[in-house]
């Protein structure tokens, strides 16, 4: 059994959980903190920039801890172990059983390429995360700001048209209006993250109230929404 050294370390978060159980997962057993794969998983955790380093302890994921954190998430799949387990945990397994873990193995990889760039976590809308996880949502939302002006430009001659409520501007419309819409992508984001490039095509126009919009009802169904049915969905929205 792996121990940890004290306490007061920042809870795992869901993306951390969802990395830990695709570990597990993969062995089909929980693995000791010494396993190639346990060490691997806790240097990416403890060089990601999840939490700030001043929040943390200096046995923060470390390998005990990771090897711990699997024990506890086989504890959620079985609590008849008797082991401790925690609420991120039972949500996790709950979502993720073994019968979806080539999902969850795909949505793993796009957390761990996210992390392996060094990417920084924005602490705006927490309370809008898709179901794939905190870090996703918030790269998802960073690539999207990337590349509106690319896709407002390529639009421009022909008018700006929101793709879900159809609200628009002409070609001649001061840029001024260039504020009103937004670029989103259109790809769920585990799939996306795959791509090295993302094109123009793969983007949609939206004001800036559907845009909103769309990644709430993301949040709320926990799955991916299509620009299909967000403009179904708003049209039953009585305004």
């Amino acid at each position: 059994m792996p121990v940890t050294k004290g306490s007061g370390n920042p809870k795992w978060t869901r993306d951390e959980s969802l990395l830990a159980l695709d570990l597990l997962y993969r062995h089909g057993k929980p693995i000791d903190r010494h396993h190639t794969d346990v060490l691997e998983l806790s240097n990416l955790l403890r060089a990601a920039s999840i939490y700030p380093e001043a929040g943390r302890k200096d046995n923060f994921r470390n390998a005990d801890g990771v090897a711990l954190k699997m024990q506890n998430l086989l504890s959620a799949i079985d609590p008849n172990r008797g082991l401790s387990f925690s609420n991120t945990d039972t949500k996790v397994v709950a979502e993720f059983p073994s019968s979806r873990k080539i999902e969850l193995a795909q949505l793993a990889t796009a957390i761990r390429l996210a992390l392996l760039a060094g990417f920084l976590i924005e602490t705006d809308d927490e309370d809008l995360e898709f179901a794939e996880g905190r870090i996703l949502t918030v790269r998802h939302r960073q690539r999207d700001r990337r590349l509106r002006t690319k896709l407002i430009e390529a639009r421009r001659p022909s008018g700006l048209k929101c793709e879900v409520c159809s609200f628009g501007v002409t070609a001649n419309a001061p840029r001024s209006t260039d504020s009103l819409f937004e670029g989103h992508h259109t790809i769920p984001l585990a799939a996306a993250e795959g791509e090295r490039y993302t094109r123009l095509s793969d983007m949609s126009l939206l004001c800036a109230c559907c845009h909103r919009f769309i990644h709430r009802l993301i949040a709320d169904n926990k799955r991916w929404i299509g620009i299909a049915e967000a403009s179904e969905a708003r049209t039953k929205i009585h305004l």
